[in-house]
């Protein structure tokens, strides 16, 4: 029993002495444990990061976040900015049916000739679904004034550029002797067998649309066009104007179902969307990713930050790729939207390590802290993507080039916002943010305060009475 009491004194002592002389000094063995048990200092984390870790703690953000580095850096953003908005401005507007294709397609050649041969022409088509009846004098002048106020749009050839089937018939009529009057025989028989002869008024044939042509008992004309010639469209702004104009004196004549229509036709109504189909895709892109980044973040200093971020880095990607030979059209619109992914990856990461640090460190320790942990894996995953699409960078095909350029620039533009532009200004407004935040607390408290003294006081103001009866 003695042995079993002294073994048991001896193992319970130190556990018992501990538990009650909680005044006594700590002996050596408890200090050391206790050491170890305290989470190490922002110091000791940052010696674990290794060669890149120091380099950023000791020489990177000390050198970003000196004063002359940062009038540096605000002067080149102003520039950023400025050759972007220069770039967006001039901004051409457009897809070439070329650039469809590979430049080595035999296609391309044929393009360009045309393009060299019979520069900015075109011809636009007109199309009177329901002819009227041309026996009738009113009908035909009628006729005659629609195709003169056709050759008066902008840009317009003039009546020697026009092909209108009712004047090279009675300038035939003329020719060959013939009397034209105002009945059936003139102007349906007549026309049908004119449009059927042989040699050049062959080609006639092709502008009509004949109902019951077997039959001359009910032969009627249907449908029938003509056409305007137009040059000198030097900008796609040229091409969207003469289109529209066309389409508001067709639109002046219901009656008569008039339709037009041109070879560049597709590029004009294209022209038409594009720019508002991209800046509305653009924006709710953005606006979903803000959405989602306040979902992942819920921060509103990350929610600024991130979204100035995005918008600058757009507006950079679109600037520069403009100035990059880069021309507005679908696959521009297409690609812009995919990029705004990578945009917002690398200032949301940045942005989220710098503000969910401990709230008792300086800017410049969070900047560190940040720095540490994600400047490394930044430039490692901007440079493998950029390694990655470098091989489009030597396929000859205009689609395969815009991807490459948006994504290359989206990294490089975003690596130098997540890691030069953002621990800047986080690191400058951080400071007043919080001041406000602990301004607005202490306000809500005072509030509070006073909320909880009133109700104490309506309390006594019902008791008291009570009390005394």
């Amino acid at each position: 029993k003695n042995s079993l009491n002294s073994f048991s004194a001896s193992r319970m002592s130190p556990r018992y002495k501990s538990s009650i002389s909680e005044d006594s000094a700590p002996s050596e063995s408890s200090r050391e444990v206790s050491v170890l048990s305290e989470p190490p200092p922002v110091e000791m984390k940052a010696l674990n990061r290794g060669r890149m870790g120091r380099f950023f703690r000791s020489y990177y953000v000390p050198f970003l976040l000196d004063l002359r580095t940062k009038i540096a850096v605000a002067i080149l953003f102003i520039a950023y900015l400025g050759i972007s908005i220069y770039g967006i401005s001039v901004m051409e507007q457009g897809l070439d049916y070329d650039k469809l294709l590979l430049q080595t397609d035999p296609l391309v050649e044929a393009f360009a000739r045309e393009i060299e041969l019979f520069p900015s022409g075109d011809q636009i088509e007109i199309a009177i679904k329901k002819a009227p009846d041309m026996s009738i004098a009113e009908n035909r002048e009628r006729i005659e004034q629609i195709a003169q106020k056709f050759e008066q749009v902008s840009y317009s050839n003039g009546p020697k550029s026009t092909s209108l089937w009712l004047r090279e018939y009675i300038k035939y009529a003329n020719l060959t002797g013939s009397f034209l009057n105002d009945d059936r025989e003139s102007w349906v028989i007549g026309v049908y067998e004119w449009s059927q002869l042989f040699a050049f008024y062959k080609l006639w044939s092709q502008d009509f649309v004949w109902a019951n042509h077997s039959d001359y008992d009910h032969l009627s004309l249907v449908s029938f066009r003509f056409r305007i010639g137009i040059h000198d469209l030097n900008t796609p702004t040229d091409l969207v104007m003469v289109t529209e104009e066309v389409r508001q004196l067709a639109a002046q004549h219901p009656d008569l179902e008039i339709f037009t229509y041109q070879y560049s036709r597709a590029i004009a109504d294209q022209l038409n969307v594009i720019l508002q189909s991209t800046i509305q895709n653009d924006f709710l892109a953005v606006v979903c990713m803000i959405v989602i980044s306040l979902l992942f973040i819920p921060n509103p200093l990350c929610a600024v930050w991130i979204t100035i971020a995005i918008i600058t880095i757009d507006i950079g990607v679109i600037g520069l790729l403009s100035l990059w030979s880069v021309k507005l059209d679908p696959i521009f619109m297409i690609t812009i939207i995919l990029s705004i992914g990578f945009s917002i990856e690398f200032s949301a990461h940045v942005t989220h390590g710098f503000v969910s640090n401990e709230g008792n460190l300086s800017p410049k320790e969070r900047c560190i802290i940040a720095m540490e942990k994600l400047a490394w894996p930044v430039v490692h995953g901007s440079m493998s993507t950029i390694l990655g699409v470098t091989v489009l960078a030597f396929i000859n095909s205009y689609m395969v080039l815009v991807f490459f350029k948006t994504i290359f620039l989206v990294l490089v533009i975003g690596v130098f916002h997540a890691l030069v532009l953002l621990p800047i200004v986080l690191a400058v407004t951080t400071p007043y943010v919080e001041r406000l935040n602990s301004r607005l607390q202490r306000v809500s408290d005072e509030k509070k305060e006073k909320a909880t003294t009133a109700s104490k006081g309506s309390v006594y103001a019902i008791t008291v009475p009570v009390n005394v009866s």
